[in-house]
């Protein structure tokens, strides 16, 4: 075993994020450690060949190591081989499955990744890499057993060794591999809505259930908002996730509270051709993760704005609310939307470090905003612990 040369992130026993050199593990390393995993494989040419429950599956193993100068220091990767496409199709023909597993050791942490084969097998180019992120080793040690779909629709699961066997059936046998009740809550919510929004749709709407924010000019959010917040009361998910609004002063200005996981979150819309996500109050986000975890809800949408509509929503906003001036907020007024995925971003005291500034300029009164936090799109997935993709079919379902 050998150390690399340059100090990145590594993940602790005890589940910590430190700076330190990385451990770099020799073939016959890597080999001796999933020999004693898989106690069923054994070694043909380089590889490992096992069977669970009369099913064969087939190894390729890689040291995972920083994905070197000029590049993150939370970003890992393996270098997929050369022969890997030719072993998998000739593995196929023979009804064996093919793993492709990541090992990452440092000091005390022993811990596996596998990279779903299902994207990277179309990869044109014969030497790739494959990527895992600090957010997503952090939260294998802390749970045993992590899958997570990333922003390139790559699939990863990682695991450590107790968690050998569920691992197997889920690859084998194709069992659940498990999430926690939050995703599970919003994966059927984003399911049950439409995915196309029409401002002054989602207005009516708000207005005649006499929603509190019924009135406010950036619809779309507040919109998302209304639809989660009557689900979670309709299905009796206020248990897993409640809407909580303290903006009294030291009161916690964010909109959303996780009663079983014990911590603070906030839903935001997000326009897909923005370089960037915006959130809450800079200090407030800061000093809570020195002790908690954040969660954000993410949903990224495309848009048409109003002025290519001859400002219908403009007009129809104003007309409700008695105003003179019907092209009130007419230039950023909205259209419509069409929600295209949604996120669940993990903010915690690691990963902070890569939360921006976004200063907000002045008030009127010329007394300078606090800043909010900004998380840029270059770093997002070492937030990501959760991603569902909208199909073309979803659009327009109610």
């Amino acid at each position: 075993m050998k150390l690399s040369r340059t100090k990145v992130e590594q993940i602790t026993n005890d589940s910590q994020i430190v700076e330190d050199y990385g451990e770099i593990l020799s073939p016959k390393e890597i080999t001796n450690i999933l020999k004693k995993l898989f106690p069923s494989c054994e070694e043909r040419n380089g590889l490992l060949y096992g069977e669970y429950k009369g099913n064969k599956y087939c190894i390729f193993s890689k040291n995972i190591s920083y994905l070197g100068i000029p590049h993150p220091i939370h970003k890992k990767r393996i270098q997929i081989p050369l022969n890997f496409k030719d072993v998998f199709y000739e593995n196929k023909k023979n009804n064996i499955k093919t793993l492709l597993i990541g090992v990452y050791k440092y000091k005390q942490t022993l811990l596996l990744c596998d990279f779903d084969t299902s994207t990277y097998i179309k990869n044109k180019s014969h030497n790739s890499s494959a990527h895992v992120y600090s957010i997503d080793l952090l939260n294998g040690m802390r749970n045993g057993y992590f899958t997570k779909i990333d922003i390139r629709h790559n699939i990863i699961t990682v695991f450590n060794s107790n968690n050998i066997e569920r691992y197997l059936n889920y690859k084998l046998f194709d069992e659940e591999s498990g999430t926690i009740e939050v995703f599970d809550t919003l994966d059927d919510f984003f399911a049950s809505i439409a995915k196309d929004w029409v401002g002054m749709d989602a207005y009516a709407d708000m207005i005649e259930n006499n929603y509190r924010n019924k009135y406010q000019p950036e619809w779309p959010g507040f919109y998302l908002e209304y639809q989660l917040e009557k689900y979670l009361n309709d299905n009796n998910k206020t248990n897993v996730i409640r809407f909580y609004q303290d903006r009294t002063d030291g009161g916690v200005d964010l909109d959303l509270r996780f009663p079983q996981l014990g911590f603070y979150g906030d839903l935001k819309a997000h326009s897909s051709n923005s370089g960037g996500i915006q959130g809450n109050d800079y200090q407030t986000i800061m000093d809570l993760l020195d002790n908690q975890v954040i969660y954000y809800i993410v949903a990224n949408h495309d848009t048409e704005k109003d002025k290519d509509h001859d400002y219908v929503t403009t007009k129809y906003w104003n007309k409700e609310q008695h105003k003179d001036n019907l092209m009130s907020y007419s230039e950023k007024m909205k259209y419509s939307i069409q929600l295209k995925s949604y996120y669940v971003l993990e903010l915690n005291k690691y990963n902070k470090k890569y939360i921006d500034v976004y200063n907000q300029g002045k008030n009127s009164d010329g007394h300078p905003r606090n800043p909010k936090i900004s998380i840029s799109m270059k770093n997002i997935n070492n937030f990501i612990v959760h991603v569902v993709e909208f199909d073309d079919k979803d659009v327009n379902r109610g």
